[in-house]
């Protein structure tokens, strides 16, 4: 009975981040006013949906040159990753 216990809780232990989720946070070194979330299970898939976030809200300015567009996609960068 103790042996059946202690691989349950080793299992439950080993378990708990099965569903773990990864935060990331991205930024923009020129326009300050950047802050964009993405959720997913897996770390470079979230840090690339963050990255790419970015990327596409200054690749649809049309406001912008295309110079002044590609300074500040190169601007993003990956402010944080937290495993929630």
């Amino acid at each position: 009975m103790k042996k059946l216990l202690g691989i349950l809780v080793l299992g439950l232990l080993l378990g708990g981040n099965a569903y773990a989720e990864w935060l990331v946070i991205v930024k923009n070194k020129v326009d300050e006013n950047v802050f964009i979330k993405r959720t997913k299970i897996i770390e470079e898939e979230a840090v690339n949906a963050a990255l790419e976030g970015c990327w596409v809200m200054y690749r649809n300015r049309e406001d912008l040159k295309k110079k002044k567009k590609i300074e500040l996609m190169e601007a993003c960068y990956v402010f944080s990753v937290i495993e929630q």
